[in-house]
């Protein structure tokens, strides 16, 4: 390897290194308070009256943040003293103002906003302001592609190259960054939306960037990353459950943790359009398959955690064949499962019980309630109670002992109250209870 595309290489890597979601606060230039033009004179002067203050406990100098501590400044003193190092970190913070280097005023002040508009969006994202990201990530986005695409951008690197006068630096150094900047620029943000609950936000910034399909692609890639592992190891788990026999363990988790991971990987890479989604997405819904059908030859196997698992196996395929073999499957599977039994008593029984129910609340409020109230309170509540105590008697899993077992409740909580004096409200709510709410307390039959 050359000596050139050495140095190129060591540019390109620390690019990477320091392409974080801190890449603009823990930027040497932000940590000691200078701008990216500080000459050496400037920053040993610097370093001497900082370090001076912060070593004998004295307040925080003016430009340095509060939250930086003494080893934080020393280091990043050292870090400007590697002159490899701090052509990385200028091109990481403000510049100011031209000055010998020639470039045009604009190209300053597009590459300062990108900056200033990157480093606050990393803040919006970290809760640290209450700035909304998005038109910052635009403005980012809009400065850095400019300055990225304008030559005057890379001659004024090759002019800070001579400026260090360090011979491990020349132009093969600038050819270095100028391959790994526009991913640098992107690894923050793909850093940020890993992270995130909502990481299909994320995906729409990457294109602002000026990147082309593909390094938008690897991107969103990179994203899933995590995703794609947990669902890999979530794969293997399953299998070595099924494995095992522990098929209702198997069959409960994919139905509770499939859904989730596919959601996430769907929002930021698609079936439709990765391969690696589209391959895990069916090879769960082979899994759950397996497990239906694993689960019905469990003696008492749950007829609805049979079904469920083989809505999991449904949702995740689109493989025709694997959908009829689950279809298929799933018939087979549940064939067998013995339906609800009907209840044993008629529906006009019951019916009869539920309008019997609503009598004895009737009767009782006629009783305890002045004449004048007495049809305002009927017409609100009891023509709605009788309704809605016969819809539940016709429900198919109302038990025959219900209405029976709630004409006795009735009759106790009537007959024990008949002889007190009740304020109107209370003996409303009494009736209330018992028409509307005990109606749907399931009764056992041993009642």
């Amino acid at each position: 390897m050359g000596a050139n595309e050495g140095r190129g290489r060591t540019a390109a890597a620390r690019v990477r290194e320091v392409s974080t979601p801190e890449l603009y606060r823990r930027n040497p230039f932000r940590i000691v308070g200078l701008t990216a033009a500080a000459t050496r004179r400037e920053v040993r002067e610097r370093r001497l009256r900082v370090l001076g203050v912060l070593e004998v406990g004295g307040a925080v100098p003016d430009g340095v943040p509060a939250d930086a501590t003494v080893d934080e400044v020393r280091a990043a003193f050292d870090a400007l003293g590697n002159t490899e190092h701090r052509l990385v970190d200028e091109v990481f913070w403000t510049w100011g103002l031209p000055a010998d280097c020639e470039c045009p005023l604009p190209l300053h002040r597009a590459h300062d906003n990108a900056v200033a508009a990157y480093a606050a969006a990393l803040d919006a994202e970290a809760d640290r302001t209450d700035d909304h990201p998005t038109p910052l990530w635009t403005e980012a986005a809009r400065c850095w592609t400019a300055v990225l695409r304008s030559e005057s951008f890379w001659r004024h690197l090759n002019h800070r190259v001579e400026k260090l006068g360090d011979r491990r630096l020349d132009e093969s150094t600038v050819d270095g960054l100028r391959t790994a900047l526009p991913d640098a620029l992107l690894a923050p943000l793909i850093e940020v939306a890993t992270r995130s609950a909502e990481p299909r936000r994320f995906t729409g910034y990457l294109a602002l960037f000026g990147a082309d399909r593909h390094a938008v692609e690897d991107a969103r890639a990179a994203i899933a990353d995590g995703t794609y592992r947990r669902v890999e190891a979530l794969l293997k788990e399953l299998r070595r459950d099924l494995d095992g026999n522990r098929v209702q363990a198997a069959a409960e988790r994919a139905i509770e943790e499939t859904a989730p991971l596919l959601d996430r990987l769907e929002e930021v890479v698609p079936r439709a359009e990765f391969r690696r989604t589209a391959s895990l997405s069916e090879s769960i819904a082979v899994v759950a398959n397996n497990i239906g059908v694993a689960l019905a030859e469990v003696r008492g196997g749950p007829a609805s955690l049979i079904r469920e698992v083989f809505a999991v196996a449904r949702r995740c395929s689109r493989d025709p064949e694997t959908l009829e073999a689950v279809a298929r499957n799933e018939v087979a599977a549940t064939a067998d499962v013995p339906a609800a039994p009907p209840g044993r008593e008629p529906s006009v029984a019951r019916i009869f019980g539920a309008l019997l129910h609503a009598v004895a609340a009737t009767v009782f409020l006629a009783f305890k309630l002045p004449e004048e109230v007495f049809p305002a309170v009927m017409f609100l509540g009891a023509a709605p109670a009788a309704l809605t105590n016969c819809v539940v008697a016709a429900r198919p899993w109302t038990t025959p002992g219900r209405y029976p077992a709630l004409l006795g409740l009735d009759f106790v909580v009537y007959l024990a109250l008949s002889p007190v004096e009740l304020p109107y409200g209370v003996a409303i709510a009494v009736a209330a209870a018992l028409l509307y709410v005990a109606p749907f307390v399931r009764v056992r039959r041993s009642l």
